[in-house]
Parts: C-alpha cells; sequence; structure tokens
C-alpha cells in the first residue's frame, strides 16, 4: 500500500467557476501552509471569491492553517465567503476550542456547505 504524504490539497472548481471546494488531507502545518498559500492566492487572483475546505481527511491543524482560513474569509469579506464542512476528531475539537467554527461557518456535508456559500452576496 503506497504512503499517503504528510499533506495533500485536492481544488475542485465548479462548472461556473464560481465555488471552489478544497479537499485538505493529512495535517496541516508550516510547511502545508507555506504549499497552500501562494494556490489559494492563485485562485483568488484569477477572480473566485467562494472557498469551502472540505475537512474530511485533515488529521492536524496548526495556528498557522487556522489563521490561513480566517485570513482568506477576511480577504474575500464583502465579495464571497469561507466555509468548512466534514471536520472530524481533533481537527474538529481544535476548531470549537479556538472558535473558528464560529467565525468560519461548518456545514456537515460538502454539498450544504457549497449551496450556502452561493449565496453570500447575492
Amino acid at each position: 500500500m503506497p504512503e499517503l504524504p504528510p499533506f495533500a490539497s485536492q481544488f475542485e472548481f465548479a462548472p461556473d467557476n464560481s465555488v471552489v471546494v478544497i479537499t485538505l488531507m493529512g495535517k496541516m502545518d508550516t510547511e502545508a501552509v507555506e504549499e497552500l498559500h501562494p494556490q489559494i492566492q492563485e485562485v483568488f487572483r484569477a477572480g473566485v471569491r467562494r472557498f469551502v475546505f472540505d475537512l474530511k481527511h485533515l488529521e492536524y491543524a496548526s495556528s498557522l492553517g487556522l489563521r490561513l482560513l480566517v485570513g482568506l474569509a477576511n480577504q474575500v469579506k464583502g465579495e464571497g465567503a469561507v466555509a468548512m464542512c466534514n471536520p472530524v476528531g481533533a481537527v474538529r475539537s481544535v476548531l470549537e476550542m479556538t472558535k473558528v467554527n464560529q467565525v468560519l461557518p461548518e456545514h456537515p456535508t460538502r454539498a450544504e456547505a457549497v449551496a450556502a456559500i452561493r449565496l453570500v452576496g447575492k
């Protein structure tokens, strides 16, 4: 069985490019944020303002990782939004403890997150 990388992300765009779902897998530590941040900024520069982070396969999120999500929400404020879906285990606990889940909307499924975020700013 192949070993999974310590961190991976997958970007999926809605057909009309109005929303991007970013699936995060593994551990979002400092190195992962350094890899992910420029990719997110590239998508932002391309005009996307609605981001959904699917956290189902995320095992760990550092404070820098949480800062990335909250910072993006501040960056798109007024034009779009950032939401999360499917947080589990330790990541869910960290989101609750840091109250990030009160700043960024959390949805039980990807479909619900995408549907909710499409309504922001319309």
